[in-house]
């Protein structure tokens, strides 16, 4: 996620030495970017045991490549040795990303004439016992109505039904979660996120449930990609269709994150096995369901106007609907099928979902889905 500019504003000494104490860690050196983001970079032994990454590379595409040598060559570089970590703002609370229920449909507009806090999508899901999955993003910068609320595509690696996590109407369910989301208050472009959950969507905190590094959990390993980092080059409405490759893995004990053909960094599952539960009833040892989906979170009470992707509905199709494609689910064995999950949309008259799982060709599994909120208008 991303942080508006006036709040990343340099930290006065003693905020930022209560941040380098919470997580023991020596920043080597800082960077302030453009955007008003700021970066430390650290030595990555200084957050524990680094693990070995997965045998096998990340998923890309051949196409891809040419856009991850353009993202790379506009990144910044630290000094050798260090991994870049996106500093926190103790200050900002954000809305949490929630996977939606499956089934589930929102009030009506009769009985609910006030829509604040609430959350759209335009989603998908498969119950699938597995270790992971993967995927390709189109990536837009959405139109938000406001600073408050948010527009995202993102994954969810889920464990439903684990004894003993009781969240905040979600009971039993843990979550390693990943995409890109626009966020008015991180800034003016769409980053990459990472986002888990041990306990249900409960409280933040470390080892419990957070965005990128607000709080202990995540392992910083890739000297380039980081969570927070801003995404580009952009897609347009009838212009390039970029994206970027996404690929979540359970390997060696750990949840891995890979983009565009790095593997940038994990959670240790072990963090997952918690309240006198053993591995095998936990996220620490499968999932039992995958999404993919599109979310938008709305603040105010009125019908907000906030796109979905490229603000385009999922039927008008490629060249102006957003897409995730290449959709692959890996099996317990290391094995790899095509998603095939069941769809769901709140609301058809703002946001929309048009799948084609389980086919071939180049685009595999994939799917268009979007929409221009309320209005119809895309861009507000």
């Amino acid at each position: 996620m991303q942080l508006s500019v006036t709040l990343f504003a340099l930290f006065s000494p003693a905020v930022l030495a209560s941040w380098l104490a919470q997580y023991n860690v020596e920043v080597v050196h800082t960077t302030h970017l453009d955007n008003g983001h700021i970066l430390d970079w650290i030595k990555p032994e200084s957050q524990g045991s680094i693990a070995s990454p997965p045998s096998r590379l990340p998923n890309n595409s051949t196409e891809n490549e040419e856009l991850t040598k353009s993202l790379l060559k506009n990144l910044k570089t630290g000094p050798p040795g260090t991994v870049p970590v996106l500093r926190r703002d103790n200050k900002m609370t954000i809305p949490k990303v929630v996977p939606p229920a499956p089934g589930s449909k929102p009030k009506s507009r009769i009985d609910r004439r006030q829509y604040a806090q609430k959350h759209w999508y335009a989603s998908s899901s498969q119950n699938w016992d597995g270790h992971g999955t993967s995927g390709h993003f189109s990536m837009y910068n959405a139109y938000v109505y406001s600073d408050s609320d948010f527009s995202l595509l993102q994954l969810a690696a889920i464990r439903e039904n684990v004894p003993g996590v009781v969240g905040t109407g979600y009971t039993g369910l843990q979550t390693v979660e990943s995409g890109w989301i626009h966020y008015a208050r991180y800034g003016r472009n769409p980053t990459l996120f990472t986002f888990y959950t041990t306990n249900g969507h409960g409280t933040y905190g470390d080892n419990l449930c957070s965005w990128n590094t607000d709080h202990k959990g995540w392992v910083q390993v890739d000297n380039t990609y980081y969570p927070g980092m801003e995404m580009t080059p952009l897609a347009t409405v009838g212009g390039d269709a970029n994206e970027f490759a996404i690929d979540v893995l359970l390997d060696k004990g750990n949840w891995w994150i890979g983009i565009n053909g790095k593997w940038i960094g994990y959670y240790p599952a072990s963090m997952f096995t918690r309240n006198g539960n053993t591995a095998d009833q936990t996220l620490e040892s499968k999932t039992n369901r995958v999404d993919w989906y599109g979310e938008v979170y709305q603040d105010e009470g009125a019908l907000t106007t906030t796109d979905m992707g490229s603000g385009h509905f999922a039927s008008e199709g490629y060249g102006k609907s957003a897409f995730i494609r290449l959709l692959t689910l890996t099996g317990l064995d290391g094995s790899k099928t095509n998603y095939n999950g069941r769809t769901f949309q709140d609301d058809t008259s703002r946001y929309t979902i048009d799948p084609h799982f389980d086919g071939g060709g180049d685009w595999g599994s994939y799917m268009f889905l979007g929409g221009p909120g309320a209005g119809g208008v895309s861009g507000g």
